[in-house]
């Protein structure tokens, strides 16, 4: 098995808990590149290992592949700023929030990243192993779809404000 390889008991465990939490047999086949019979294998194996007392179900675990599956929907984790620091949220999230709050993380999301002299060197992949500017990957990655989100609200009020408008 090469480093890039997932263990058995991985994809077992995955399997088990994605299918738990709605996922199609074909929509985790894609996913993990196997077939959907061989999702289902993995997944009653796990069911048999829960039930032997082999395996045990934990909350972390539950947590953890929910996080999986909201990103194998589009769903992603965004690190960003604020004037109270940095914080972590999904994209559902902020999609919640109104424009005015949006624009504040936006702007102290790319203020931090316009002060770093570092700046330049997040165009180029980063390196093989550690990456020294994770972090700011990470702002540059919220800042582009926070810039998305603002410009779908400034649509979405245009919209409304037009048909608000011409109902007059």
């Amino acid at each position: 098995m090469g480093s890039d390889a997932v263990s058995e008991e991985v994809l077992e465990e995955g399997c088990y808990y994605l299918m738990d939490l709605g996922l199609a047999a074909d929509a985790i086949a894609s996913r993990f590149e196997i077939t959907p019979a061989r999702v289902s294998a993995l997944a009653a194996s796990y069911r048999s290992k829960l039930k032997t007392g082999e395996a045990t179900k934990g909350e972390f675990d539950r947590v953890f592949w929910e996080d999986v599956k909201k990103e194998a929907e589009g769903d992603v984790k965004l690190t960003f700023l604020s004037e109270k620091g940095f914080h972590h949220a999904w994209k559902s999230e902020l999609q919640r929030l109104d424009g005015p709050v949006l624009m504040s993380i936006y702007e102290s999301s790319k203020d931090f990243l316009s002060a770093d002299p570092n700046q330049k060197f997040l165009d180029f992949p980063p390196p093989k192993g550690y990456d020294p500017l994770a972090m700011d990957r990470e702002l540059k990655k919220a800042v582009e779809l926070i810039g998305e989100l603002l410009a779908e609200k400034w649509k979405e009020e245009n919209a409304s404000g037009q048909m608000n408008g011409s109902k007059t």
